[in-house]
């Protein structure tokens, strides 16, 4: 089981989902995203729980844009575009986050 994410709200129900299957997100959460420039893609927790609130929303999917462009991995990209088009449902939606759900 990979990390799968969640658009959520304020009870932690979720409204849509994406889920990973074949691990695309932990490779990422554990190799690339460790960078410590990083704002949001580095406290993703390939083994936890990890949730974005509204103001942090906006930060992680242009992380998430720039993880998306320099993939070379075809599988990889899909998927980073699937939780994009999540991600970018929750922007400016009150008492809704994004949760990340690892193993």
């Amino acid at each position: 089981m990979g990390i799968d994410v969640a658009w959520v709200d304020e009870e932690h129900k979720p409204h849509q989902q994406v889920y990973d299957p074949r691990q695309c997100l932990t490779r990422l959460a554990t190799s690339v995203w460790s960078d410590p420039s990083s704002v949001c893609l580095r406290f993703i927790d390939a083994w936890g729980d990890t949730v974005f609130n509204q103001a942090q929303i906006p930060i992680l999917l242009c992380e998430l844009r720039l993880s998306e462009q320099s993939q070379a991995d075809p599988e990889i990209k899909a998927h980073l575009t699937k939780i994009i088009q999540l991600v970018e449902r929750a922007v400016e939606r009150t008492h809704t986050y994004i949760k990340f759900s690892g193993d």
